[in-house]
């Protein structure tokens, strides 16, 4: 984060910085910092759990009310060396930290992992499982927070909920095209058997393959998306761009800035913070067609494949097809029953589908007006805010010096 000129620019850089991070692209924040912006956000978290992992003082060496002192003891340990560290850098001495560096990381790492050595017989396995534990949950703490995917992930909601609102067009023109395919794989005596065949780890592994293939499509779209939507013509169009959402930002600050607009370039970083939105707002909108779909064809079996046509295709008898009934039930006077095949197959239909949907997204023109537009737009509003947001920290630095 940079120098403001004053108290008045302090509060308003301050707000357009937390719009970014509402928005889930906290990297368009200039000079933005693992020490300063990432891990102190995480700060909260990561002391709740110092403080839990106080817990690695249980053992089979004490019982009882010596256990719970032990306990005690160690959770006074762990504050005593926080202490210690925020006089060291000048804090007060339970503050959480404004910068965090290498010894506040050190002992998040390893003062809980020290605990099990004092006061546990399993000493090298608990200091180890510790110090590798704690370094998974601060590299996974960090992604989501330098990322801002906590705030991504409640917009993708707000999007789905937004595409829910929209599914009659979304079905119109993605859904007719991909049912037509699908019907001909579920109306096959093949798929059936296929499904009837597999073991749950097995189908889990396949729909996976077909999931993460689908995932893997709409990744390789995005850095050319990235490039395109970072380019402005004129600060006038810049200004439009960014007056058309709810940032707090001051349009009216930067109309008299010398076209052609000199913005800074994104780094790889913010380009990656980027198409990591925009995959999540895409790979929403799969999950949605696919989930539409899946469903569509577990309503669709119930009443037209019966349990004698499921007999026929598979390898089932009508003494053995009680087994893989889920769920049965009487309707108009006929049994309908919910069959571990026609969960299969309808879940090998959603995914099938969702991979057609996922390249239909790429290559057909119609497809990515229709479907990427919105997520473009939301990205396009936040990087003429961010560079509306650098020229004026140009202008107050230039001011206060």
């Amino acid at each position: 984060m940079v120098k403001r000129a004053n108290q008045s620019d302090r509060q308003y850089f301050d707000d357009v910085e937390a719009w970014f991070v509402r928005q889930g692209l906290p990297h368009a924040i200039d000079d933005y910092s693992a020490s300063t912006d990432v891990l102190t956000r995480a700060a909260p978290f990561l002391s709740f759990v110092f403080l839990f992992e106080a817990t690695a003082s249980f053992g089979d060496r004490f019982k009882g009310w010596a256990q719970f002192g032990v306990f005690l003891l160690a959770v006074a340990l762990l504050l005593g060396a926080v202490a210690v560290l925020n006089s060291i850098r000048g804090r007060k001495r339970f503050a959480l930290p404004q910068d965090i560096g290498v010894l506040e990381v050190l002992l998040f790492i390893l003062g809980p992992a020290l605990l099990p050595v004092l006061f546990s017989g399993d000493r090298t396995s608990g200091f180890l499982l510790l110090v590798v534990m704690n370094i998974v949950i601060l590299a996974v703490t960090y992604f989501v927070v330098s990322f801002g995917m906590i705030p991504m992930l409640r917009s993708g909601i707000v999007h789905m909920v937004r595409e829910v609102g929209g599914l009659g067009r979304l079905m119109m023109r993605s859904l007719p095209l991909l049912l037509l395919f699908a019907t001909f794989l579920f109306l096959n005596a093949e798929m059936w058997q296929v499904a009837h065949d597999f073991t749950g780890p097995f189908y889990a592994i396949a729909v996976g393959i077909v999931a993460v293939t689908s995932l893997v499509f709409l990744a390789l779209r995005i850095p050319a998306e990235t490039s395109s939507l970072a380019g402005f013509l004129s600060w006038q169009e810049i200004c439009a761009v960014a007056g058309r959402c709810d940032a707090p930002i001051d349009v009216d600050r930067s109309r008299a800035l010398p076209d052609p607009p000199e913005i800074r370039e994104l780094a790889a970083v913010d380009r990656l913070n980027i198409g990591v939105l925009l995959f999540m707002r895409q790979a929403v909108q799969v999950v949605l067609v696919a989930f539409v779909i899946g469903v569509f064809y577990v309503v669709f079996g119930l009443f037209t494949v019966r349990q004698e046509t499921i007999i026929n295709w598979t390898a089932l008898t009508a003494e053995t097809f009680d087994e893989s009934v889920v769920y049965e039930s009487k309707l108009f006077g006929s049994q309908v029953a919910l069959t571990w095949e026609l969960l299969a197959v309808s879940g090998f239909i959603a995914a099938f589908s969702a991979l057609q949907f996922a390249v239909s997204l790429i290559t057909d023109t119609t497809y990515r007006e229709e479907f990427f537009a919105d997520a473009a737009d939301d990205v396009r509003n936040v990087l003429a805010v961010r560079a509306l947001y650098l020229a004026d920290i140009e202008q107050a630095g230039s001011t206060a010096a």
